[in-house]
């Protein structure tokens, strides 16, 4: 969409000068006078050549770090009493991310304009996700708007803490393939073409682990394209299958059959369903809304589809553990738990429960994974390292053999 840069006169007789994107320059005039400004010039900006720093700004994604310090800091000064509009604009002047700085300036153009706040935070969906947009709006309906946004906090930070276990857990394996592939490829490139010209010379024999490596770099050498193809085109090209609908399902249903990873898939899962879904219904949104807000976050297809059932259920005349069931996808855990909330009247008290649960087994299935994953590595580093110190040094004892 184009961008225009524009002069306008607000409300006070102020020059403003900025910029918005508009397809063209009549709606951008329109846009402006929504926002009470009185537009001077308007001007469509071609050809723009970014500095440097402006370009790395605009690279620079927005991360769920950035949304949470947000959220913080908007929940503080509304606390204080500071009017919404000023502190929105307080947090523009400090947000360090040039492209989050550029979306709170649009969210307060839009609240200027008359908007309320989860409607100036649903132009911009990229960034403040449904979830969000919705706990915002019901914490404006009800004017709890802070213990909304306390909630999206803590369910946040939830699932940032979730992200950086398993980055923990995998932080040690993803070190010692990568130092096995550079010490492969430094060796085939570099050490064995040499040692299989000394080889020809004296007509060793050669070991079994020598061809292999010598027969490696062959396939280097003259196929470097395919090697290429192999290490770097097909991992973009599985990204990119799995990005598809399809590809998704595909992969969700292979990796639940995945020893102990499978099961550590599903807790986090069901533990991600629970708790986004009771933060939703503690905030006043009705389940059936709740369950399709919840369900495009939980990162699992098959538990999506099973959410899908559910609502159509409970919109028949089910109730909500019968529908759970009818899915076949749910824990005996969460079906009694979720009958006893229902007959109880308690149904955010068991989800709470189930979430403390989940979130208990993915720390100890993680935990696990680590004391299985240090051991099988170490069996694999040490059988590569085996390898190629016989690929490497078994000709030179050979070679030794026949000078005797």
């Amino acid at each position: 969409m184009p961008m225009f840069q524009y002069r306008c006169r607000n409300r006070k007789g102020e020059l403003v000068e900025g910029r918005v994107e508009a397809p063209s320059p009549q709606v951008a005039g329109d846009q402006l006078h929504q926002l009470g400004y009185l537009p001077v010039a308007i001007e469509e900006v071609k050809g723009e050549i970014l500095s440097l720093s402006e370009f790395h700004g605009r690279l620079k994604k927005i991360k769920l770090e950035d949304l949470i310090l947000f959220s913080q800091q908007l929940l503080t000064l509304y606390k204080a009493g500071l009017p919404l509009l000023t502190g929105l604009e307080s947090l523009k002047e400090q947000a360090e991310n040039p492209s989050f700085k550029k979306v709170i300036e649009g969210v307060c153009r839009e609240i200027q304009g008359g908007s309320s706040l989860h409607g100036a935070l649903s132009r911009y969906p990229q960034v403040f996700s449904e979830i969000y947009i919705n706990m915002i709006r019901a914490g404006e309906t009800s004017g709890r708007l802070a213990e909304s946004l306390e909630r999206f906090i803590i369910l946040a930070e939830r699932e940032l803490k979730t992200r950086q276990k398993i980055k923990e857990a995998t932080r040690y394996p993803k070190i010692v393939i990568l130092a096995l592939l550079i010490a492969f490829g430094i060796l085939i490139s570099f050490v064995i073409p040499r040692f299989a010209l000394t080889f020809e010379q004296f007509k060793t024999p050669r070991p079994l682990p020598t061809r292999m490596m010598i027969q490696a770099n062959t396939i280097f050498q003259n196929y470097w394209f395919i090697v290429l193809f192999f290490f770097f085109g097909i991992p973009l090209l599985l990204r990119s299958y799995l990005r598809t609908k399809s590809g998704r399902t595909l992969w969700h249903r292979m990796r639940i059959r995945i020893p102990l990873f499978g099961s550590l898939f599903q807790k986090i899962a069901l533990s991600k369903f629970a708790y986004t879904f009771v933060m939703l219904y503690k905030s006043g949104i009705p389940i059936l809304q709740s369950l399709e807000i919840t369900s495009p976050t939980v990162g699992d297809t098959l538990i999506e589809e099973s959410i899908s059932m559910v609502q159509q259920k409970v919109r028949e005349g089910w109730s909500f553990t019968e529908a759970l069931k009818e899915t076949k996808r749910f824990t005996p855990l969460v079906l009694q738990m979720v009958s006893v909330g229902e007959s109880s009247g308690t149904l955010d008290e068991m989800f709470l429960r189930i979430t403390d649960y989940y979130d208990t087994e993915v720390e100890n299935t993680i935990k696990k994974l680590s004391t299985y994953i240090e051991p099988a590595l170490t069996l694999v580093l040490g059988v590569a390292v085996l390898f190629l110190a016989l690929a490497v040094f078994l000709p030179w004892w050979n070679m030794a053999q026949l000078f005797k």
